[in-house]
């Protein structure tokens, strides 16, 4: 994540530039571009034990601008990360603050966001959220509101930013929601915390025999999970890789069943969905499991 310290800024940006408040301020970490800190990394593994940097991450592979194995910065807490087997696009849980609600002079409420690269980007953490809501600077040692971070034209004036000013323009998330009820993604509901994660995407396989797999009224669907609501949710993907009705796209997976706390979920070579579930407290649960999700019967029963 980040490294940063989220408790002296209500829920909002951290970004606390006072002498001495460095662990305070994620504009050290998540949007300096020569820190690997709140970054999602991309790099090969050779048989030496080294890597080697691969064309397209974010900054050029000889160092001149940034870290080269960065393919994703302005994170805050990416959490369960998922690579679309297809496209290549990189799919990714966030797990945002607690803000509950809008402040003028601070910002927006918090959210958690599911997010797709579809390239190597700058993803908006400590200046924007969701769909790039974005934070007012502040003074914390003044206690004085200054001006909203621009989107288009992101800039990192922090004394604890080693790295460059001038950021890439920010990037909107693919699925955000706060604490309470979402009117763009009603699926998701409201309440019970936020803890979003991203799983596979599923194509239907006319060759597959396992008789369990998940059925073709999956194919072409992303699988997001929430360890705080305790839901599954099937979003379907249209041909451009985008959610074309953000109200009707997103279905509850199994919505009679009870899950645990799911944290972490893989597509098996069956064509099943593997899910392990930390259990119903906050720990020494007896309840944590391992669970193969297997299809029976009429998909369209729910």
């Amino acid at each position: 994540g980040d490294n940063t310290n989220p408790f002296a800024s209500d829920g909002f940006s951290p970004s606390d530039e006072q002498e001495g408040r460095s662990p305070w301020d994620a504009q050290k970490s998540s949007a300096n571009m020569n820190d690997l800190r709140g970054k999602i990394l991309r790099v090969t593994p050779l048989a030496d034990g080294s890597v080697a940097i691969p064309d397209g991450n974010l900054f050029p592979k000889d160092g001149s601008q940034g870290r080269p194995e960065i393919y994703v910065m302005g994170n805050r807490n990416p959490y369960r990360i998922s690579i679309d087997p297809r496209t290549g696009y990189l799919y990714w849980g966030e797990v945002g603050p607690d803000a509950g609600n809008l402040n003028a002079k601070r910002g927006p409420a918090g959210f958690d966001e599911i997010n797709q690269a579809r390239q190597a980007g700058f993803f908006g953490w400590p200046y924007f959220i969701a769909n790039n809501k974005a934070y007012v600077r502040y003074d914390f040692g003044g206690k004085e509101s200054l001006e909203p971070w621009d989107a288009a034209q992101p800039v990192n004036l922090s004394p604890n930013n080693t790295g460059g000013k001038h950021l890439p323009a920010a990037q909107s998330a693919f699925i955000y929601y706060p604490h309470s009820l979402s009117a763009r993604f009603p699926a998701v509901n409201a309440g019970g915390g936020r803890t979003a994660m991203a799983g596979p995407v599923y194509y239907y396989d006319e060759e597959q025999k396992s008789p369990h797999r998940l059925p073709s009224v999956y194919d072409h669907h992303l699988f997001i999970y929430e360890w705080s609501r305790n839901w599954i949710i099937a979003v379907r993907l249209d041909e451009d890789e985008k959610i074309a009705n953000p109200r009707k796209d997103l279905h509850r997976f199994l919505p009679g069943m009870t899950f645990k706390r799911p944290m972490d979920m893989e597509l098996g070579p069956d064509g099943c969905l593997y899910l392990i579930q930390w259990g119903t407290q906050w720990g020494d649960n007896n309840d944590t499991q391992l669970i193969r999700l297997e299809f029976h019967g009429n998909a369209n029963a729910g």
